[in-house]
């Protein structure tokens, strides 16, 4: 998984958890982060992967495939306190299943997904 997917991946769990909660916070947050709006890899607001990539600078996904990594990156994101804490409702399973059903289809950040002209 790279950095886009891995961010992909923490976009697509929290907005299974909005699904359910539909809090105000997490759904404005939702919007600057949505990495579907371009066609390039990007978020919403630009400046959202950008600060993620920063983030990500010398860090790797790991063994849990970025399970506790997503975590820290949420908790670094100052404007947004707290939102960590949706990614509570997720166990290392849960989180596998997901990256899983992520990267088994074509998706944006797949090097080998074709861009419709």
């Amino acid at each position: 998984m790279n950095n886009f997917e891995f961010f992909s991946l923490i976009f697509f769990m929290l907005d299974a958890c909005w699904d359910e909660c539909k809090d105000e916070m997490l759904g404005h947050f939702l919007s600057e982060m949505n990495p579907y709006l371009w066609e390039t890899e990007d978020s919403a607001d630009p400046a959202v992967y950008s600060e993620f990539k920063a983030f990500m600078k010398d860090k790797v996904i790991g063994e849990d495939n970025g399970f506790k990594l997503a975590k820290e990156y949420l908790k670094s994101i100052d404007f947004y306190q707290g939102i960590e804490k949706y990614l509570d409702e997720y166990d290392q399973d849960g989180w596998n299943d997901a990256m899983q059903q992520l990267l088994s289809q074509p998706h944006k950040g797949d090097g080998n997904v074709q861009k419709e002209s």
